[in-house]
């Protein structure tokens, strides 16, 4: 599956990705607020993801996309919705991308398609985010696109050896 913007598309991961989530899985400044790719992350880890997402994608359950560059082909990093309730028609949204490609607007971009995916594609009416406390950036872009902060989970999230308050953002179909 393919979604296309005007200077990225989302695609399905490949095995061949393997190599650049182990590389950014080793970045401090990434990992410090990903759940997705928490140390340690090496080869055997990235490809068992891998392959955990494309069956996901095949069952519906879960959609793990990589996010590239269509101009150079890179990938530069991921975008899902999971948690998925069909019953409910909600989910839940979560981004990261290579540190090079931060305050660029490829998350935006990036963000923007998969709430087309989700909203009109799906058909979801909600899809929320959990965000760290700590974690600025991630706020900041969730309100660019329209989320409202819902509410705070006091330490809700034990992470590198420390506690985080979990902000949960929300954002609804009809506000979309």
């Amino acid at each position: 599956m393919i979604l296309e913007k005007k200077r990225i598309k989302l695609r399905d991961l490949r095995l061949s990705d393997a190599g650049f989530i182990v590389e950014n899985a080793k970045d401090k400044d990434i990992i410090k607020y990903t759940f997705v790719i928490a140390p340690p992350f090496g080869l055997k880890e990235a490809k068992g993801f891998i392959k955990k997402a494309q069956q996901e994608i095949r069952l519906k359950i879960a959609y793990e996309f990589g996010v590239e560059l269509i101009k150079t082909k890179e990938l530069i990093g991921t975008i899902n919705l999971f948690n998925i309730s069909k019953k409910n028609k909600n989910a839940e949204i979560g981004i990261w991308l290579a540190k090079n490609y931060w305050g660029k607007g490829f998350s935006d971009e990036a963000l923007k398609l998969m709430l087309d995916f989700g909203f009109k594609k799906l058909g979801l009416k909600r899809i929320q985010a959990r965000v760290l406390h700590k974690n600025v950036a991630a706020q900041k872009l969730m309100k660019r696109a329209g989320f409202k902060l819902e509410g705070r989970l006091r330490k809700k999230t034990f992470l590198h050896n420390q506690w985080f308050d979990d902000l949960i953002y929300g954002l609804l179909s009809s506000e979309y």
